[in-house]
């Protein structure tokens, strides 16, 4: 892969902070980093990562506005005349900051609010807050004052794939524009072992087709929201065939556009390299590693040794993982392969059809 001179794409978790304590946490966020950027060095950051040609700011956490002075980081990312995108778990927005939201609208391209349940009882019990559900409605409530309609983003699980129906519901009452749907990955708090969570759940996945199959009927009848699945195009492709959903897909961008920040202003090529195995790693060569954006230059860590050996390794002689290069998907450049796991779509579905094959059987008996 040639040499990509500057990144337009930053993904920045602003902390590690949160007032929820999901058990899928992909970050394991809770308590603030000791050594998070204040808000004069998270201006010193934008300011280096907007003069080297960056474009786009993604905002992640932790819970973003658990920051106190979140709504001034993002109106100085706004007077840069930068793009934001942000997911947040809706239960800290007040007036303040839908007003301020809706006043740097044109700079916000996107925003997501994560829904994890339905009801009171089930956010008490899956965030350890009690009153989670009733701030994040009241949130809701509040954006909607000021016309901004974010989406929906619903992790599923197999605590929560019973009430598919009912976040539908939700996402129709609040009149937002529609429910995304990912399954739970195997990082952080929500790791089982160092083996792809959906090969572990062969009956979520037999379970969440038969879901999915409900909600597309509720779709049909009511039209809006949409229902969107995020899923790698191979398998997005078969999902649609079977219950008729899109699906939803932004190729990895990891080290070829993207640069990645954590709280204390130290970037990687993938948001998800801190939380891999260290197996998973072995591969690179990591001189350069945790580099501080205030300390260094963009272009000085973009070209680092960490990066550029990241970068060869999608090349699919060097891939150390199991890649389809017989993937359309693949050829066409419109999926990227992961550098830290294999390509699991084929494997997948065999793995639900040989499932539903077995239920459709034991049904019969």
């Amino acid at each position: 892969m040639k040499n990509i001179i500057t990144p337009i794409l930053a993904q920045w978790d602003v902390t590690a902070g949160c007032n929820f304590s999901c058990p899928f946490c992909l970050s394991s966020s809770g308590k603030r980093s000791k050594n998070e950027l204040d808000f004069k060095q998270a201006c010193t950051i934008i300011d280096k990562l907007h003069s080297s040609g960056v474009l786009f700011l993604r905002f992640l956490g932790g819970e973003p506005f658990y920051r106190k002075d979140m709504l001034e980081v993002m109106k100085y990312v706004a007077k840069k005349g930068m793009l934001m995108v942000f997911s947040t778990n809706g239960s800290l927005i007040t007036k303040k900051t839908a007003k301020t939201l809706k006043e740097i609208h044109e700079n916000i391209s996107y925003f997501q609010i994560s829904l994890y349940g339905t009801n009171r009882q089930y956010y008490h019990e899956f965030t350890t807050n009690s009153k989670s559900f009733s701030l994040v409605e009241k949130g809701i409530n509040i954006l909607k004052e000021y016309n901004l309609k974010p989406y929906l983003f619903w992790v599923l699980t197999d605590k929560n794939i019973n009430q598919l129906e009912a976040a539908y519901e939700l996402t129709r009452k609040w009149e937002l524009p529609a429910l995304r749907i990912s399954l739970k990955l195997n990082l952080g708090r929500g790791k089982i072992n160092h083996d792809d969570n959906s090969k572990r759940n062969p009956n979520l996945w037999s379970q969440a087709i038969e879901k999915l199959l409900t909600l597309k009927s509720l779709v049909d009848k009511y039209k809006q929201p949409r229902v969107e699945l995020h899923a790698r195009p191979l398998l997005g492709e078969y999902l649609y065939k079977q219950v008729g959903l899109p699906f939803f897909y932004i190729p990895c961008k990891a080290a070829t556009t993207m640069l990645y920040l954590d709280s204390e202003g130290r970037c990687s090529p993938c948001p998800f390299g801190y939380f891999m195995p260290e197996s998973y790693c072995s591969y690179l060569n990591l001189k350069g590693a945790n580099m501080n954006l205030l300390e260094h230059e963009v272009s000085e860590i973009w070209q680092s040794e960490l990066f550029e050996s990241y970068r060869r390794l999608y090349d699919p002689e060097l891939h150390p993982k199991e890649i389809n290069k017989n993937c359309r998907h693949f050829k066409s450049g419109n999926c990227s392969p992961c550098i830290y796991t294999p390509c699991i779509c084929n494997s997948t579905i065999k793995m639900i059809n040989e499932t539903r094959m077995e239920n459709s059987v034991m049904m019969s008996l």
